[in-house]
Order: C-alpha cells, then structure tokens, then sequence
C-alpha cells in the first residue's frame, strides 16, 4: 500500500508544464457534457410519452391476452 502512494506521488512530481497542458481532459467533460445533455433530453421525452407508452404496451398486453392459447 505504502508503495503504491508513493508511486503515485512521485508521478504527481513527475508532471511537467506541458502535460498540465494537455486538452485530453477538455475532451473528456465536453464528452460528459454531451452525454448529460442526452440524458436529460431523454428523460423529459419519456416523462412526456409516458401516457402515450403505457397505453401502447396495454394494447399489446391486451392483443396477445386475446390470442387463443393463453
């Protein structure tokens, strides 16, 4: 364990100007951004066909109620 901070430590030592400099980590939230952005989007599509879904898997529950055999 001790080894493993230390370890870690020295990399933290070990950074230099340039690589604190990087855009990789820009990319990163612009991608989490991205990504939350559709998440919420499709969350509000489904709190607004919620109606719209539950009456649509009732027909089909209904339908295959019908069918002979079951």
């Amino acid at each position: 364990m001790l080894e493993r901070i230390s370890l870690m430590v020295g990399r933290v030592y070990a950074l230099d100007r340039d690589a604190l400099k990087r855009e990789d980590g820009q990319t990163v939230v612009e991608y989490g951004l991205v990504l939350a952005f559709v998440a919420v989007a499709l969350a509000t599509v489904l709190l607004v066909l919620k109606g719209g879904i539950g009456t649509f898997i009732q027909a089909i529950n209904d339908t295959i109620a019908a069918l002979p055999g079951f």
